[in-house]
């Protein structure tokens, strides 16, 4: 199993740019293949093109959505009443909580340097209509001081669940994403609706999609849609909207040129959209499309010196073989597409791809060149509401992989994304972040809507194993490990 040399993991290089020191490849001792596999990639294969909103981002910014915010106003202004003045403590800002009951077996079981869970306020922790996915922070965005606009933040991204017999229509749409600016230092939290322009920029609708993974990097925020490819929205184009509480169901500029955003204070802008050629012939973890790639989980890598690297994965929960992409990714001083995706002769550039000809189930990942200059790489893997997997290989690496059937090793819920946050400040923090999405359906949820289901008795490690309350019980944290901790990295 891999070890940890030296007491050290990160040492920061010019440019913020991270070269990951002491994590050390320990050399094949199975007789196996590998568990990362590279590919040898046709001419355009698992390319993008650049569909860019910039020009009518800009228009609906200066001249519709003229009331413009930064990310300290999201997450500093509190209101207490809504747009119509009117008492509305939905209006909120919502606040992190500690983790309680059996929540806390969401959590990962090491030491954790920081574990929250959300709001029972207004249900984020337990709703069925919510599912909290993507995760990135201004540490992934910054590596500095992990600050952006001198604050310290995790972006969190959800996405809207119509159930059974309901319709999905409006913003009760299935897919409608939203995203969450959560301040570490204050704990205090709030949505915010993502936006798509129309081609003029008079206008503007929601995005929908699965949100499975994001990366923030200076002010652009990348967002995955699974079948098509990647979504990029600017905070620097961020704005408040006219009308907003929480009986708000419109979004938009109506006829009197005044703006909603399905009830929420702010909207966050779409500037590029970046899509493959294709679609996939099945992204439910069942069938690998040979030529088209399911964007479910991102991450930032800045290690192994220029470029840096979008890195871009698959969740395949029921077949081994999903691929790792990472294209290159110019930084914010670049000359051309400064902060976005490097592009030549009008398609994203690759630097390289992988299988995991081993795994199967990844949920979010991240991967890291070390001092050795071997590419590693890092993993949650989902198993249900049972504890899941988080698994360190390496590219070379034989070992066996660690399989949900063995009970897992990280948390329940199951875990989601990945995403590295080096530095607070002054101070090197070396965190590895993670969230988990789930939830133990109360009776009056299951028998409300059938997709929610009773454990089955046989099933005696499942977190939710003979839960009969009447309500749901959380199972999403907000946690971090430290990424030098010999009991995060050796696992596999």
């Amino acid at each position: 199993m891999g070890r940890i040399r030296g007491s050290r993991l990160l040492a920061w290089i010019a440019a913020g740019a991270a070269l990951l020191t002491g994590l050390t490849a320990q050399p094949a001792t199975a007789a196996d293949s590998p568990t990362m596999t590279k590919l040898s990639l046709g001419a355009d294969q698992f390319k993008l093109t650049d569909t860019s909103f910039v020009s009518a981002t800009n228009n609906l910014y200066n001249n519709y959505l003229t009331s413009h915010a930064n990310l300290t106003d999201v997450v500093t202004t509190n209101y207490t009443t809504n747009s119509s003045g009117a008492a509305d403590s939905w209006m909120n800002l919502r606040s992190m909580r500690s983790c309680t009951g059996t929540e806390t077996k969401a959590l990962p079981p090491v030491g954790t340097k920081n574990a929250w869970c959300w709001s029972n306020a207004h249900t984020d922790d337990t709703t069925p209509h919510w599912w909290p996915q993507g995760m990135s922070t201004t540490g992934t965005a910054d590596g500095g001081d992990g600050a952006i606009q001198d604050r310290h933040v995790a972006a969190v991204s959800w996405h809207y669940r119509t159930l059974s017999d309901e319709t999905s229509a409006g913003c009760k749409t299935n897919n409608l994403l939203k995203l969450t600016f959560l301040d570490r230092d204050t704990l205090k939290y709030r949505h915010v609706l993502l936006a798509e322009p129309n081609s003029s920029g008079t206008d503007f609708s929601f995005v929908t999609g699965h949100g499975g993974g994001i990366v923030w990097y200076a002010n652009y925020i990348y967002v995955t849609d699974t079948a098509h490819g990647i979504r990029v929205f600017d905070i620097n184009k961020m704005a408040k909207v006219d009308t907003y509480g929480s009986g708000v169901s419109t979004y938009g500029i109506d006829g009197s040129g005044r703006s909603s955003a399905c009830g929420y204070p702010y909207v966050l802008p779409e500037v590029h959209y970046y899509k493959q050629a294709g679609t996939p012939s099945d992204c439910s973890g069942n069938t690998i499309d040979p030529e088209q790639l399911c964007f479910s989980w991102l991450s930032l890598d800045k290690t192994g010196g220029a470029p840096y690297k979008l890195v871009a994965g698959e969740w395949q929960g029921y077949i081994d073989g999903g691929r790792v992409v990472r294209y290159q990714l110019n930084p914010t001083g670049s000359a051309s597409y400064p902060g976005l995706l490097n592009m030549s002769g009008g398609k994203t550039v690759i630097q390289d791809a992988y299988a995991a000809s081993r795994y199967r189930g990844l949920q979010g990942g991240m991967t890291w060149t070390d001092s050795q200059g071997v590419l590693n790489f890092g993993f949650h893997k989902g198993c249900g509401t049972k504890p899941g997997v988080y698994s360190h290989t390496w590219v070379g690496d034989t070992r066996a992989s660690t399989s949900c059937a063995a009970g897992g090793n990280w948390s329940a819920g199951p875990p989601q994304a990945l995403s590295h946050w080096p530095k607070l400040g002054t101070e090197t923090v070396d965190e590895l972040w993670g969230l988990t999405e789930g939830i133990c359906a109360g009776s009056t949820l299951r028998t409300q809507h059938p997709e929610f289901k009773a454990v089955p008795e046989e099933e005696k490690t499942d977190v939710c194993w003979h839960y009969a309350g009447t309500d749901n019980l959380s199972l999403r944290a907000v946690f971090s490990v430290g990424f030098t901790d010999p009991a995060v990295q050796d696992l596999h």
